[in-house]
């Protein structure tokens, strides 16, 4: 991990590989959490997308490298000591190149310089992100520029980066979406869900990562997929067609069965891995039931559906029994609303329950 001090130097370091096409998948990830701190470098990375759209053409002799150096060096001659430590860097980069617009270059770094040595407070700034929100049970879909498209469950926001498929492709993703991403093994996909990282080439796959929620959940249905946690960047675990796995604390973990199977890392994040399976009741795939506007749950503990039916019927749901939160479910909702299904609830397991305005507490169940 690098040092507070040094993230500019970091971000640099990892915009230089991008824009030269050497950074790796890993790196590539890293430089998106970085871009996503307050600060300047997201401006840092505009120019240089600009960069990329100016014609270049090799240098063919240790003469033009020369005369490419010294007019970069007067040019910025009274710039900080951030701008002659990155002129310095690119002049020895082992790619040579040239700018036919080499005015236009100078500018543009010396700016960069200028941003990165500026000392003034840091205040908030917008990345430069494209953003869905969906709302009060709504969902959308969106169709990205490579040709993949999402579906975003409600109570959920999608970023991307707004040269998204011109260079990177990467998502940010807080809440539920169902991802149809369009194959491309040169540019892969990250999908960046809270404290874990998921890669992808070409491949249909569901993500449930609420900021509330305890754990983080991928669900594969057609192609691979490579997830890891960001406490333990080095290990990676693959995904196969039918697979889903789960991401938490250990106090996540309910069950001696899924404690058996789960990987113990760093800071106590546990990785759960699982199949995905048929809902018994009408065949229905519970991770992605959602999509079909049908709320399917499977040997679901009370304290989880809640905060499924929350969004679901956009209501809150309090317990005053904790003992009530351990029930589980088998099931699915399509057209009930929040008084049926909370009376289907009833039938299977013992408990009571008030709705005011669109607050619900659920309580145990009177003694006849």
């Amino acid at each position: 991990m690098l040092p507070n001090n040094m993230p500019d130097s970091r971000i640099w370091e990892l915009l230089a590989r991008k824009y030269n096409n050497e950074i790796s998948a890993e790196e590539l990830s890293e430089l998106g959490r970085l871009l996503q701190q307050p600060g300047a470098a997201h401006h840092l990375n505009e120019l240089l997308a600009d960069l990329q759209a100016i014609p270049l053409k090799k240098i063919t002799s240790d003469a033009d490298e020369a005369k490419s150096r010294n007019a970069l060096r007067l040019l910025l001659n009274t710039g900080s000591e951030t701008r002659k430590t990155i002129v310095a860097g690119e002049v020895r980069r082992k790619k040579r190149y040239a700018l036919w617009a080499a005015a236009s270059l100078t500018i543009i770094i010396a700016a960069a310089g200028f941003m990165l040595n500026n000392k003034q407070p840091e205040t908030p700034l917008t990345a430069p992100l494209n953003e869905v929100v969906t709302n009060g049970g709504s969902k959308s879909t969106v169709h990205l520029p490579d040709g993949s498209s999402v579906i975003l469950n409600t109570g959920s926001k999608l970023s991307y980066n707004k040269d998204f498929a011109a260079g990177t492709r990467e998502i940010y993703l807080s809440g539920e979406a169902f991802f149809d991403i369009a194959k491309n093994e040169k540019m892969p996909l990250v999908v960046h869900a809270g404290d874990v990282d998921i890669l992808v080439k070409g491949t249909i796959f569901n993500v449930k990562a609420y900021a509330e929620d305890s754990t983080v959940e991928a669900s594969l249905i057609q192609g691979v997929i490579e997830v890891f946690s960001k406490n333990d960047r080095e290990r990676k675990i693959m995904l196969r067609p039918n697979e889903k796995i789960i991401i938490g604390k250990t106090s996540t973990i309910s069950s001696s069965a899924e404690a058996e199977h789960s990987t113990l890392l760093p800071k106590e994040a546990v990785f759960f891995l699982g199949k995905i399976k048929p809902n018994p009741v009408d065949s229905s795939i519970s991770e992605i039931a959602w999509i079909q506007n049908k709320l399917a749950f499977y040997k679901e503990p009370f304290s989880s559906l809640a905060q499924k039916m929350e969004r679901w019927y956009n209501v809150s749901i309090q317990f005053n029994d904790e003992h009530l939160k351990k029930f589980t479910f088998t099931g699915s909702f399509e057209k009930e609303d929040i008084t049926e299904a909370l009376n289907a609830l009833r039938e299977i397991a013992a408990f009571e329950y008030t709705i005011e305005n669109r607050n619900v507490t659920i309580g145990k169940a009177k003694k006849q």
